[in-house]
């Protein structure tokens, strides 16, 4: 933790890390990484920092959740070379009538007709999707089920955010704590090693980023379910609002009913927030890098996020200005990074979670836009996590478990650079309310 440099200190001398901080602000409560954050305060920042995300991003993930939900027949490329090579056909015997029956020309219609049923996809991509949601339902069907899902994103950054301060700064202290004993000449290599791995801010926080995601999942499962069933509901009204929805899932599927397709949700959550604060940290101190190779001045542009050890805010409008862009940037970035690598357990965490006692009411009034046909994925997906990507595989093929992840990866960019910028502003926002910065314009 970065000591508080004085007036003239913070115009002649670096900034030094103090061993001793970290254990005395963990005795009073405040997080490590920002030496005035206290705990109440760092759910406040995560929580507004959700709220806002959300509301941003709200319309890709509804076209991104409709085409999760969207299934379709593994051979529809063969189906659709069929279909174009059968329109030919039939204009063929169109412009020729004379040499074809009237028997040949309706069966060379109904063909058509029949393929055009079999390769109908509602949505066909990221903007087609929006445009139909759109046409169909209004602009606000592209925030539906936005309720639902600003109670997750509220709850949901704030546990995050806290949890992975906290977790951080144990980790910061354990591995303080077993320095010596590391250095020791009769420590084995694997302990040495063991402890180079833990002391590592990236490791540190990759194992931090991972903790706060599985416990903040836990804890707020329920209204990710919601979430998910608000935004594919179209024609039939099954949920009116957050409160009769709760009812009417308990109502009908029990406690559990709440927490199905958790199990994915939880493997995917692991690395996905690990990779994110991991990437993020690591980008962060690349950019810190590139600034010392460009011959900018760390005194006048310092990290001032509360996710990492750093100077105090800098008081000059251009580096904040310029600290600000970092943080999107690196939260951008690592956004996609984690995204990439767990989307297929995104898609079957979707699949899973619109199952139950209503599932035919879903599967007809979102994204379907013709009864399911045989081979589809349309019926009830295996409990497993394993076997439902093995079954969505074997009936619609691999590409099936990266179905929107286009509208995923531009959501999952704007949402973590959106998160990662509101928490560092608010955190310095407050530091600055309570501690105004020394009054210094030049330098």
């Amino acid at each position: 933790m970065a000591t508080t440099p004085t007036p003239h200190q913070h115009q002649r001398e670096p900034v030094h890390k103090d061993p001793s901080s970290s254990s005395h602000a963990a005795k009073k409560g405040i997080t490590a990484g920002t030496p005035s954050l206290t705990k109440a305060e760092t759910v406040l920042c995560g929580s507004t920092a959700g709220v806002i995300s959300r509301f941003v991003v709200a319309p890709l993930d509804v076209v991104k959740i409709r085409l999760q939900m969207q299934t379709h027949r593994k051979d529809l490329p063969a189906i659709l070379r069929r279909k174009a090579a059968a329109e030919l056909e039939h204009a063929r015997m169109q412009r020729t009538g004379s040499s074809a029956s009237s028997a040949e020309r309706l069966a060379s219609a109904e063909k058509v007709a029949s393929l055009t049923r079999q390769a109908n996809i509602k949505y066909k991509g990221m903007l087609s999707g929006m445009t139909v949601i759109v046409r169909e339902e209004g602009i606000r069907g592209l925030w539906k089920g936005n309720m639902a899902a600003e109670y997750l994103y509220l709850t949901y950054g704030g546990i995050q955010f806290l949890v992975y301060q906290q977790t951080k700064a144990f980790l910061a202290r354990t591995a303080q704590a077993s320095a010596q004993r590391a250095v020791n000449k009769h420590t084995t290599a694997p302990i040495r090693i063991a402890h180079t791995l833990s002391s590592s801010s990236t490791v540190q926080s990759f194992i931090s980023g991972a903790s706060a995601g599985l416990v903040a999942t836990a804890f707020t499962y329920p209204f990710d379910l919601l979430r998910t069933r608000f935004a594919v509901q179209r024609d039939v009204k099954v949920y009116t609002g957050v409160v009769q929805a709760f009812q009417h899932i308990y109502r009908h599927d029990g406690i559990r009913g709440f927490y199905r397709g958790m199990s994915p949700s939880l493997i995917q959550v692991i690395p996905y927030m690990g990779i994110m604060f991991g990437s993020y940290d690591t980008l962060k101190k690349v950019a810190r890098w590139m600034k010392k190779k460009a011959g900018v001045e760390d005194s006048a542009v310092a990290s001032s996020s509360p996710l990492i050890s750093s100077a105090p805010a800098p008081v000059k409008a251009a580096g904040q200005i310029l600290l600000g862009l970092e943080d999107l940037i690196c939260g951008g970035m690592s956004g996609i990074i984690s995204k990439t690598g767990v989307f297929p357990f995104d898609t079957v965490r979707k699949r899973l979670q619109i199952q139950g006692s209503e599932q035919q009411k879903y599967q007809y009034s979102s994204s379907l836009s013709s009864p399911t046909s045989r081979g589809t994925t349309g019926g009830a997906l295996p409990n497993s996590v394993w076997k439902s990507m093995l079954h969505i595989v074997r009936t619609e093929g691999y590409l099936a478990l990266y179905k929107g992840l286009l509208p995923g990866l531009l959501k999952a960019a704007p949402a973590s650079a959106v998160t990662f910028l509101v928490f560092t502003q608010a955190g310095t926002l407050i530091e600055r309310i309570r501690r105004p910065p020394p009054s210094i314009t030049s330098t």
